[in-house]
């Protein structure tokens, strides 16, 4: 008897077309889906250039910079470099040459309201899953919960708008989401879920499936949002504010994780993180100092 071989058409059948909603549109084609060259591989690649590049040069211009918005400002262009540089040479030298096919970077007007909805929503959720964890694990008295927005939030007013405004609330949730849900999770979601049939020289080939897309997606979920809460641990000194931040981030990045496997594009996660993180300036801004602990 012959061996059967995977068909691409087979993933398009009827009862596979609610889970495939799950994969990014561009990739899925009458005759099969696609995959493009980029994937894990090049996702971890990019998270340690995007730890690496921006501690490095952050630790070469201390001895030039005092710390302060200067040096924090110098840190976040290194940041935003490196995240943007990495999706950029994977969607021109690996992928469909386009952000919105590779990544999903696309708008509907919808997206503004499920991502206020949303950003609102995760401010609640962590504010519970906060006091739970507090409740677990009581402050001793003394010790105080640091996050990382207070570091946007040095200088006088012009580096307020900034470093907390545009480098908080606009570009930081811009990059962050192209970079992790857009590369990191569709790079391992692919990884999971595809085995590339075509030439392995073209940057986008055929591909037939070799795990559930249900099951792919799923890791890919936990990985990105756990990759994206690390990235922001390093920002604070003890161990009790990082697993505060971690378990923070960690969440919203599932959230907005979900958001981009949804609807297929990363608008409403973006416009989720820019809520999520204004609504923190914010607050921080309009708490009297005294009020803080």
């Amino acid at each position: 008897m012959a061996r059967s071989t995977p068909s691409p058409l087979g993933q398009f059948l009827p009862g596979q077309r609610m889970p495939l909603r799950l994969a990014n549109p561009s990739q899925l084609t009458p005759d099969g889906p696609l995959a493009p060259r980029w994937g894990a591989g090049l996702a971890m690649a990019g998270l340690v250039l995007v730890v690496l590049v921006p501690l490095g040069g952050t630790l070469a211009l201390a001895g030039v910079l005092p710390f302060g918005p200067q040096l924090i400002f110098a840190s976040l262009l290194l940041t935003w470099t490196a995240m943007f540089g990495v999706t950029l040479y994977a969607s021109r030298r690996h992928g469909f040459r386009s952000f919105t096919r590779d990544f999903g970077l696309r708008f509907r007007w919808i997206d503004l309201a499920v991502g206020i909805g949303v950003g609102i929503a995760a401010r609640i959720v962590l504010a519970i899953i906060l006091a739970i964890l507090t409740l677990l694990w009581p402050l001793q008295d003394g010790e105080v919960i640091q996050g990382n927005a207070e570091l946007f939030l040095t200088g006088d007013t012009v580096w307020l708008i900034i470093n907390g405004v545009f480098g908080g609330v606009l570009m930081a949730p811009f990059l962050e989401e192209l970079f992790n849900r857009g590369l990191v999770l569709r790079g391992v979601q692919n990884a999971l879920w595809l085995r590339r049939t075509g030439d392995r020289r073209d940057a986008v080939a055929p591909a037939v499936q070799r795990r559930s897309i249900v099951t792919s997606t799923v890791i890919a979920l936990l990985v990105s949002s756990l990759a994206f809460g690390l990235l922001h641990t390093g920002a604070v000194p003890d161990l009790r504010s990082s697993v505060y931040l971690l378990v923070s981030t960690f969440t919203v990045g599932l959230m907005c994780g979900v958001l981009t496997v949804i609807t297929g594009r990363l608008g409403a996660a973006i416009v989720t993180h820019v809520v999520f993180n204004g609504t923190g300036v914010a607050l921080l801004l309009l708490i009297p100092p005294e009020l803080l602990p």
